[in-house]
């Protein structure tokens, strides 16, 4: 079994790889480019992680559809965190009030959730960096393989 879909932000390392093989056009100068790996979304271009959020606005939600919306907010590497820790506190609140999975939220909670879905497509414009050191912070430091 061959490894396939190859992709790098250095276009020498590609050039020893087959098209066939790549999974990423270097020389496609778009900055929308991305690669989406192991669920993380990557720009090789620029060298950033970023993130995608489909989230429909309704007028009323239930346990279960809050839960749905939650379980598509994936961010292994924890960079959104925060935020997701916002939407399992509200789901959180949901439990203690003992809903059912399709029973509406009440008012209070349907507002304080829908001003959280509201705020979730500014995750598109969060842009982590992967290398988080600099090229010269990198060259003049000692950094041991094992301790």
């Amino acid at each position: 079994m061959n490894l396939h879909k190859w992709c790098s932000n250095t276009p020498e390392i590609l050039t020893s790889i087959p098209n066939e093989e790549q999974s990423w056009d270097f020389h496609c100068q778009s900055s929308d480019k991305t690669i989406k790996t192991l669920g993380v979304i990557w720009n090789p271009q620029f060298d950033y992680f970023s993130f995608k959020t489909v989230v429909n606005c309704q007028d009323s939600y239930t346990k279960r559809e809050v839960l749905s919306i939650i379980a598509r907010l994936f961010d292994p590497l924890g960079f959104i965190g925060p935020i997701l820790t916002k939407s399992k506190l509200l789901l959180q609140k949901l439990w203690v009030l003992k809903l059912e999975w399709d029973e509406p939220l009440s008012n209070s909670i349907a507002k304080e959730w829908n001003d959280f879905v509201s705020t979730l497509p500014v995750i598109q414009n969060i842009h982590i960096p992967r290398l988080v050191l600099k090229m010269v912070e990198l060259s003049s430091m000692d950094l041991p393989m094992h301790q």
